[in-house]
């Protein structure tokens, strides 16, 4: 039960979890992701490049994200808090089935932890406006929302961190 980095071996079950979240956020009437985005050969990038993290329980692949430095250029528009250098977290998701457990806590402790130790000022991400529990989530976790952009889905909800220091 812990979040590691992901490796090739991952990537099938990763993608098959995708796939789940897709259906059930579409079930739900979350039109956010797609077969454009994000999809296998991305996942596949995030773990060549080490960027990919996931969540296990007993050989169980129950979440995953991306973290790096990379960013749209739409953030460039956002009056952000910290300065650089900052984090992004990208496609973080839970397996339906496990959902409402607190996976993606764990996760997002994990890139706070991660944030910390690797000296980043912040964390930052954007989530699709609709998707109501990921944005009480993050707000939850004390996030700040930054702003709004636009991407191909529609508004996008910009939120930042500041990494706590304990000096």
């Amino acid at each position: 039960m812990a979040v590691r980095k992901a490796i090739s071996e991952d990537l099938l079950q990763a993608v098959q979890v995708l796939e789940e979240v897709k259906a059930h956020m579409l079930n739900e009437g979350i039109d956010q992701w797609d077969q454009e985005y994000p999809n296998k050969m991305v996942m596949a990038e995030d773990i060549e490049k080490e960027e990919g993290f996931v969540y296990e329980e007993e050989g169980d692949l129950l979440a995953y994200m991306a973290l790096n430095e990379w960013c749209d250029e739409e953030y460039n528009d956002l009056s952000w808090k910290t300065p650089e250098p900052f984090i992004v977290i990208h496609r973080l998701f839970v397996k339906p089935s496990a959902q409402g457990k607190g996976i993606s806590s764990k996760m997002i402790r994990f890139a706070e932890q991660y944030a910390l130790e690797h000296q980043y000022q912040s964390i930052r991400f954007d989530a699709f406006s609709l998707n109501d529990t990921a944005n009480a989530v993050y707000l939850k976790k004390g996030y700040e929302l930054v702003g709004t952009v636009r991407f191909r889905k529609g508004i996008f909800n910009c939120y930042e961190k500041a990494t706590e220091r304990r000096d």
